[in-house]
């Protein structure tokens, strides 16, 4: 068998990566984007001071309306490769399906769920501590096109009580 070259095997590559039936990816889109196979995708944009965004992660999760268990969940760390740095913040095309949901939890078929985003700065969804950002809005079952946008802003504790109390 002859050996195979760089240039043929970065051929067929390029030949395979080229298929009619891909859509293009734009060079702000990373390769992950809504595809038909999603339950939901869309964009998430965080906006606020680079400083501010340096470190922590997001987190995008599917709940029945009303409740507060997910039936489907994703985090992303601020330093994975498929966020986009842009002069409004930093930028994911994000897809949830099958892959995301939890174990034991029913997929998400009613017409109505709800979306929740959070930023949370230190990257550990468990805590609660300033910095955390969190929206919840309702989106319909399989939509590909959500917008959302978190700002992420410094928090100051403020002491409401009696001085020196």
């Amino acid at each position: 068998m002859p050996p195979v070259s760089y240039a043929a095997s970065l051929s067929v590559l390029l030949l395979a990566a080229c298929s009619p039936a891909d859509r293009p990816v734009s060079p702000q889109r990373t390769a992950e984007v809504p595809s038909d196979g999603a339950a939901y995708g869309g964009e998430l944009v965080l906006r606020g001071e680079a400083a501010l965004l340096g470190s922590g992660s997001a987190t995008i999760a599917i709940v029945p309306r009303g409740e507060e268990a997910p039936v489907m969940a994703r985090s992303w760390d601020l330093g994975d490769p498929a966020w986009r740095s842009g002069p409004d913040g930093l930028r994911l095309y994000f897809v949830l399906d099958d892959r995301d949901a939890w174990a034991g939890a029913t997929r998400g078929t009613r017409a109505e769920m709800e979306l929740v985003a959070r930023f949370d700065p230190d990257g550990n969804p468990a805590t609660e501590e300033p910095g955390v950002a969190r929206v919840r809005l309702p989106v319909q079952a399989g939509a590909r096109d959500l917008a959302i946008e978190l700002s992420v802003g410094r928090q100051v504790a403020v002491n409401t009580g009696p001085a020196g109390g």
